[in-house]
């Protein structure tokens, strides 16, 4: 594998050599106009995404705004609200029975000790 890849190297640099200058140059010449024509390809593209990712959001903040302020999301937003509240009262209320089951199972074990 190595003698090939020597190979193909010598191979490559006499083939280099053995151009004329000229040649050379054509060949650079090419390369450079190949490389500035994708280079320009790229930021065409690039810029044709932004641009599209920009009307893409644009068009998902309308909707968005348009579905803040709908009726009946509102409606429901509210709703939601207000279970939310009636849970934590529930979970409060809950919590302190339990506190008054537990104190009240407590006191008779504390007069037996006393």
């Amino acid at each position: 594998m190595r003698s090939l890849t020597v190979a193909l190297a010598l191979g490559f640099g006499l083939a280099v050599a053995a151009c004329s200058q000229a040649e050379q140059q054509n060949a650079q010449a090419e390369a450079q106009a190949k490389s500035a024509v994708a280079a320009q390809d790229v930021k065409e593209t690039a810029q044709k995404a932004g641009a599209d990712i920009k009307d893409v959001a644009q068009d998902l903040g309308i909707d968005v705004k348009k579905v803040a302020q709908d009726e009946d999301v509102k409606k429901a937003a509210k709703e939601v609200e207000t279970a939310l509240k009636g849970l934590g009262a529930a979970a409060k209320d809950a919590s302190k029975d339990d506190k008054d089951a537990a104190d009240a199972a407590k006191a008779p074990a504390e007069k037996s000790k006393g």
